[in-house]
């Protein structure tokens, strides 16, 4: 009997032997304090470790089997800076089965608030629904105030939408209404002020003085892919993209990101709300700004016999807006269809396992969520309504980068191409890409980012984490400047404005096919 307590307690101790004590701290970003109530996750695919701060902000969690595991600190109303960032950005953190317990500390942002008011040209209150763009409405009291709370961190637009009655007005008759008006209290999007909004900030005093302009009435007909009247079809007209380029962002992986340059702000189209095409598929949108736009229409989803699923056949068209009422827009719509392609090395040879590439297709109407490649470098694409579109590879896995795209033997790389049920397979070409590693002087944490020394294209960014060295993988050949900040957010600093002003503290880099570059950098603090 004795024995066998004694085989029981020594099980006991080599199971505690075998498992590690992680403690540690969540606080306030700005102001430093811990935050009680917070729930500190640790799992891997097998091993899952939750916990609540106490009123300090302090946690334990013992008994951790040593692994590698992932972390996230969740508290309503506070936000993660690096899922703010780069969502599913969780830390990473190698448990040791011995040693002395496992330090760390997390910072969640507060939340910030913003207050203002919306008035008409003379100064009175008004009724309007106001967007914090993006992704947060409000609407204005009677006395024209609006407030939103526990928003994150970042760069916003604010626009307020009045409450207008009914449009009544005979064909190109000048006329002029109050329309939806940014702050500060400007009808170009190009024009509206972005704000940004700090951690734990309480802005206050955001007026919009609702502007009256010119508008006109856009009429038009939806038809369905055998010309007949298109019924219950959905209608979105918006302002046209100066350039006609997307202001898309590449995401190549957690902790490395890849992500376009952008040669202005990050700025959404103006927007009609949409409309729902009659019986006989008319369309009219009564007020309309003068400018550059396009409608696009989508049916309902129907049946489709070959694919055994429902579709939407969807079309668009473009027009230019200020002689008078448009009232004879036609809108074909065109069936989807589905597009193959391949992905191999430049010998021909099928790319490695493990090697994944991400596609996406875009247009000025249209834009595919892109899909990833399978297991034997395949993909499909669904649901592709023909028109001219962008098509961008980023590799996901692998030291690879997409050197070419073809459609059958035309070299298509860096073109805007029309895609048809016709067209040939896609095929994208992969070579091998470089790779820059590294050590960053006097910083525990820092961001290196690496951006082409013409400003324009992809670049690329990571973060150090909690130690001195970086990797970024992926790289294609090409002349480029690296440079280690202390902060670095795409959603305000991806643009080649702000990239320039990097340059003179940079080093540069050469990069050729498959090479491997080593680099001591230092952080450079950047001004918010």
């Amino acid at each position: 009997m004795k024995r066998a307590v004694l085989y029981a307690l020594l099980a006991a101790l080599a199971v505690a032997q075998d498992t590690v004590t992680v403690e540690g701290v969540v606080v306030n970003k700005v102001t430093g304090a811990g935050i009680g109530g917070v729930t500190v996750r640790f799992w891997t695919n097998t091993n899952n470790y939750d916990i609540l701060t106490n009123e300090t902000g302090t946690f334990q969690i013992t008994g951790i089997k040593p692994g590698d595991y992932r972390s996230s600190v969740v508290k309503s109303g506070y936000f993660d800076p690096g899922s703010e960032v780069l969502p599913g950005n969780w830390p990473k953190h190698h448990i040791s089965p011995a040693g002395d317990p496992v330090r760390l500390r997390f910072e969640l942002n507060p939340p910030a608030s913003l207050h203002g008011r919306v008035v008409d040209i003379n100064g009175n209150p008004v009724r309007a629904a106001v967007d914090l763009s993006p992704g947060w409405t409000a609407s204005t009291n009677a006395d024209g105030d609006f407030a939103f709370g526990s928003i994150p961190p970042g760069p916003y637009t604010l626009l307020a939408r009045p409450k207008v009655s009914e449009h009544v007005s005979r064909k190109d008759e000048i006329r002029t209404e109050v329309v939806p008006t940014y702050y500060p209290s400007v009808v170009d999007r190009s024009r509206a002020e972005s704000i940004m909004v700090r951690a734990g900030a309480q802005l206050d005093g955001y007026e919009i003085r609702l502007q009256s302009v010119p508008v006109y009435r856009v009429r038009g007909r939806v038809l369905d892919p055998d010309g007949k009247p298109a019924a219950k079809a959905v209608v979105e007209l918006r302002a046209r993209i100066a350039d006609g380029s997307a202001a898309a962002f590449l995401y190549t992986g957690v902790g490395l990101q890849a992500f376009s340059i952008r040669n202005s702000a990050l700025a959404g189209p103006d927007a009609q709300e949409p409309i729902v095409t009659a019986e006989d598929g008319l369309f009219e949108f009564p007020s309309v700004p003068a400018g550059e736009w396009t409608v696009r229409a989508e049916s309902d989803p129907g049946p489709d016999e070959i694919r055994h699923r429902d579709i939407s056949n969807a079309g668009s068209a473009t027009f230019s807006l200020g002689r008078g009422d448009p009232d004879d827009l036609k809108i074909q719509l065109l069936a989807p269809f589905s597009s193959s392609g391949i992905v191999a090395l430049s010998d021909g040879s099928p790319a490695p396992p493990g090697t994944f590439v991400f596609v996406s297709l875009y247009s000025e109407s249209y834009s595919n969520g892109g899909v990833n490649t399978d297991a034997g470098g395949a993909l499909r694409f669904d649901n592709v309504i023909p028109a001219a579109y962008q098509i961008r590879a980023e590799v996901v896995g692998g030291n690879y980068y997409a050197d070419s795209i073809f459609f059958g033997s035309t070299n298509v790389t860096g073109q805007t191409v029309e895609l048809t049920p016709a067209s040939p397979p896609l095929k994208i070409v992969l070579k091998p890409a470089g790779t820059i590693r590294g050590t960053i002087e006097d910083a525990d944490a820092a961001t290196v980012v690496l951006f082409p020394q013409s400003f324009a294209g992809v670049a690329y960014s990571a973060s150090s984490g909690s130690g001195r060295t970086f990797a970024l993988d992926g790289i294609p050949p090409g002349d480029y400047y690296a440079i280690a900040v202390d902060h670095f957010d795409t959603r305000t600093m991806a643009e080649a404005v702000r990239l320039r002003g990097l340059m003179p503290m940079a080093t540069s880099v050469r990069m050729e096919q498959g090479s491997s570059v080593s680099l001591q950098l230092k952080v450079h603090r950047l001004a918010d």
